[in-house]
């Protein structure tokens, strides 16, 4: 498991709806054992002014401040080479899972056009 993925595990332990939870305790702490200091220090910085320190990436777009990535950092992030941050909101980027893709519905049949017939126009010879 990525560096990125087990701080993101240790957001949503420390950021659910149980954070203060005595059996979440043991877990948080290995997680943070795990986790080297300078990224864990950056953090926590983020954490005590309110933010969540890790933000998926989605279609190269941030989703902690929605701002689109430099494609040269979504690309790093897309090969997995490095560990990345947001240039607008400094959180870690972290590339979302990949949904299985959804097969669209065909549209449904259409219904044959009926359309009116044109009266012959009166015949001017008779």
């Amino acid at each position: 498991m990525k560096v990125i993925e087990r701080l993101l595990e240790l957001q949503k332990l420390e950021m659910g709806p149980e954070a203060e939870a005595p059996e979440n305790r043991p877990i948080i702490d290995a997680l943070r054992k795990e986790i080297p200091e300078p990224i864990l220090g950056h953090y926590d910085r983020l954490r005590a002014r309110g933010k969540k320190g890790v933000a998926l990436v989605r279609h190269g777009v941030c989703s902690g401040c929605q701002m689109k990535l430099a494609t040269g950092v979504h690309a790093a992030l897309l090969r997995d080479e490095d560990i990345a941050m947001c240039d607008n909101c400094a959180r870690y980027l972290l590339v979302a899972p990949d949904l299985p893709p959804s097969t669209p519905e065909p549209p449904p049949p259409k219904a044959p056009v009926r359309r009116k017939r044109r009266k012959a126009a009166p015949d001017p010879s008779a």
